[in-house]
């Protein structure tokens, strides 16, 4: 009876622990997904500062207001791909490269937003 007893037990600790070793990799790959997110809005943005700061030069605040453009699309896109109907989709990605255009154009001089346009149509 000892010897099923602590059989039963053990196998108790040992569900235990897998179930264990199983949360905490959940959570893993739950922090590592924002952790993605965060830096796609970085790597848009830096996209777009590093092509306009090759030809053109870009001050600081250029550069806040173009990373600030890309924080608050990149939530609106999040919104855009949850849309299942791909017609539906495209209008909406259509609607946002607009808006992004439409801030850029307001961030960047007139040199600047023309070149932006060049190398976005490439």
């Amino acid at each position: 009876m000892k010897k099923q007893l602590l059989l039963l037990s053990l196998a108790c600790f040992l569900f235990a622990g897998s179930q264990l070793s199983f949360a905490q990799t959940k959570v893993e790959q739950q922090k590592l997904s924002v952790k993605n997110t965060a830096s796609s809005v970085k790597k848009n943005a830096e996209k777009v500062i590093n092509m306009l700061e090759r030809s053109t030069k870009l001050n600081a605040t250029q550069k806040t207001r173009i990373y600030d453009i890309f924080v608050a699309v990149e939530k609106k896109m999040d919104g855009i791909n949850s849309i299942k109907d791909p017609a539906e989709k495209k209008a909406k990605k259509g609607k946002l490269q607009t808006y992004i255009n439409q801030k850029l154009q307001h961030v960047l001089t007139n040199e600047q937003y023309d070149l932006y346009l060049k190398k976005i149509a490439n």
